[in-house]
C-alpha cells in the first residue's frame, strides 16, 4: 500500500502516525476508565455512545487544529485554562460518581454517556488538544491537498478511538458476571473511581497551560 495516492504522506509517515494514535489510544486514561466502568456496570452495548462520542470528538478536535483554530484557542491564556479547568473539574466529578457506585446498572449514581456526553468530554480535555495540536503540526504541513490530508488523518483519529474504547469496554463487560458476587463491584468501582481522580490531578499538576 501506499499512502502517496490520497494525501501525499510517506508510507513511513503514515506507519509512524498509526503507531502514534495505537499507543495514544490503547493506553489506559479517563476514556478508557470510563469505557471500562460503563461495560462493567451496564454491559458492552451500552459502551457503543462514548465510543462513538471518542470518535467524534477526537476527529473533529483534529480537524480543528488543522485549520488552526486550535492554536488560537490555545494561545489564549483565559480560555485554555478555562478548558483545563473544567477539564479537570469534570473528571473528579466522575470520579466520585464512580467511586459511589455499590451495585451493578445503578443509574441512579451511574449513568452511562450519551454520544454527545461523551464528544462534548473531549473538548474540556486539555491533552487531547495539546496532542491534536502536536499532530496537526507534524501531519498537515505541506500537503497538495490539505482537506484530503486532514479527512485521512481526522478519519485515522476516530477510528482509534472508537476501538480502543471499544476494547476495554468489552474488557468490563466480560468481568460483570464476576462482579456480581458480593462486594466486588463496589471495590471496582471505589478503584476505578480512584483512579481516575489520580489522574484528574495528575492532569491538573502536570498539563497546566501555559
Amino acid at each position: 500500500m501506499d499512502a502517496n495516492w490520497l494525501t501525499g504522506l510517506s508510507m513511513a509517515q503514515f506507519l509512524a502516525l498509526i503507531t502514534l494514535l495505537a499507543v495514544g489510544a490503547f493506553t489506559p486514561g479517563p476514556n478508557t476508565t470510563i469505557a471500562a466502568v460503563t461495560g462493567a456496570n451496564f454491559g458492552l452495548r451500552a459502551t457503543l455512545p462514548h465510543c462513538i462520542g471518542v470518535a467524534f470528538g477526537f476527529a473533529s478536535i483534529v480537524a480543528l487544529c488543522a485549520t488552526g483554530v486550535g492554536a488560537l484557542i490555545l494561545a489564549s491564556p483565559m480560555l485554555a485554562r478555562a478548558i483545563h479547568v473544567v477539564g479537570v473539574a469534570y473528571l473528579l466529578w466522575l470520579a466520585w460518581k464512580i467511586a459511589r457506585s455499590a451495585s451493578l446498572a445503578e443509574k441512579t449514581v451511574l449513568k452511562p454517556m450519551n454520544v454527545w456526553q461523551s464528544a462534548a468530554f473531549q473538548y474540556a480535555n486539555i491533552k487531547a488538544w495539546m496532542l491534536a495540536l502536536a499532530v496537526a503540526a507534524s501531519y498537515m504541513a505541506g500537503a497538495p491537498s490539505p482537506a484530503q490530508r486532514i479527512a485521512l488523518v481526522s478519519t485515522v483519529f476516530g477510528v482509534f478511538g472508537f476501538f480502543s474504547n471499544g476494547a476495554y469496554g468489552l474488557l468490563g463487560a466480560s468481568l460483570r458476571h464476576w462482579l456480581a458476587q458480593g462486594n466486588r463491584v463496589r471495590w471496582f468501582n471505589g478503584t476505578m473511581g480512584l483512579a481516575l481522580g489520580v489522574t484528574a490531578v495528575w492532569i491538573a499538576l502536570a498539563a497546566q497551560p501555559h
